[in-house]
């Protein structure tokens, strides 16, 4: 069995569920949207920053980047330490920004450190928008300084469709069309995927790549906020979100003691905490990361890179960020799986 990849569903329940669940509203009024980045441009739509300038992380997905350039803005970037914790000092080297974006990585409250920061940043009337894709199921206390709250949902569980912005200070406006062309195609891939895990059908693995692929595709090209569509909204309230999270409890502490003696991998976070959910067990590879990649996928063992470097910073000087990006591995500890896979993973890892 492959571990890893795209998730998949298995049957299509029935749709009629309206309203977002319980681990959503607790960042206040929620806005369902189709993907991440929709919810950026929803946001976009309803706010009028001092200066339109967006200070973000050097290490973030493209996906975030997009909607500010698309809306004029000037993007700048704060590096990244070793840690994945912002660095205070590249931070308090811009002046003028309209909007500030932080977030934690995979699960974890790596941006711990920014309480006088953002407090700094209220005083001067920016807006402090944090990334919770990565943070979403876990439970620590958020900053009082956030004014908003996005993120993807699609990284978490099989849902056509599946971002949302969320704020505890004003009302938000809802997107009145569902991006329906985007929608079908990814419920056909996740249906695709299903049967393929049921079959091996190695044809049907071509089929829902593609039509993955050509998903993303067009989300690329359309970075427009659309509804959340009627199967996804009731996949998410379908959900149990505390099994959710005791699962990947579980597969992150397997990981973390069946890798801690391979010399050649470095965990970023090494213990999991009460309050934390992650998103995959990340690791520094202290060799070729592709050749080990390669490996483990003969193995039908997907682990992806988060991220490539974007376009839009990769001329810039990223510091300690560029062994980030050129290093990390994520290796899968999602609620599919139980500790049998768990354990396989770490043997294949010791045999590389």
């Amino acid at each position: 069995m492959e571990v890893g990849s795209e998730f998949w569903l298995d049957n299509i329940p029935k749709i009629g569920q309206t309203k977002a669940p319980n681990w959503l509203t607790k960042y206040g009024d929620c806005v369902l949207t189709s993907s991440g980045r929709g919810a950026i441009s929803l946001l976009l739509q309803q706010v009028t920053p001092k200066y339109k300038s967006v200070l973000l992380p050097t290490y973030i997905c493209d996906s975030v980047i997009f909607p500010f350039i698309e809306q004029g803005y000037s993007c700048y970037f704060y590096n990244i330490n070793d840690d994945l914790s912002p660095n205070i000092e590249s931070i308090k080297s811009y002046n003028n920004i309209g909007i500030f974006i932080h977030m934690g990585y995979y699960g974890f409250s790596s941006n711990s450190n920014l309480l006088n920061v953002l407090k700094n940043f209220k005083n001067q009337s920016v807006i402090v928008l944090e990334d919770i894709t990565h943070t979403l199921f876990s439970s620590f206390k958020r900053f009082e300084e956030n004014d908003f709250y996005v993120g993807s949902i699609r990284k978490w569980l099989g849902l056509p469709s599946g971002g949302f912005i969320a704020s505890t200070e004003r009302k938000l406006n809802r997107p009145l069309l569902t991006n329906d062309v985007f929608t079908k195609l990814r419920t056909e891939a996740l249906s695709s995927k299903g049967e393929y895990m049921k079959t091996s059908d190695e044809n049907l693995k071509d089929l829902f790549l593609n039509q993955f692929s050509r998903a993303e595709s067009l989300l690329d090209k359309d970075v427009a906020p659309y509804s959340i569509d009627g199967l996804s909204m009731n996949l998410i309230n379908l959900l149990d979100a505390d099994e959710l999270v005791r699962k990947r409890t579980i597969n992150f502490t397997t990981l973390s003691e069946g890798l801690k003696s391979i010399s050649y991998l470095n965990p970023i976070f090494k213990k999991n905490t009460e309050n934390i959910c992650p998103l995959f067990y990340p690791v520094m590879i202290k060799k070729d990361r592709d050749s080990v990649r390669k490996k483990l996928v003969e193995e039908k063992i997907y682990c992806p890179v988060h991220w490539p470097i974007p376009n839009q910073i990769k001329d810039r000087d990223l510091e300690s960020t560029l062994g980030i990006y050129n290093n990390i591995l994520s290796i899968p500890c999602d609620q599919r799986y139980g500790i049998n896979e768990m354990e396989r993973i770490v043997s294949v890892f010791k045999c590389l």
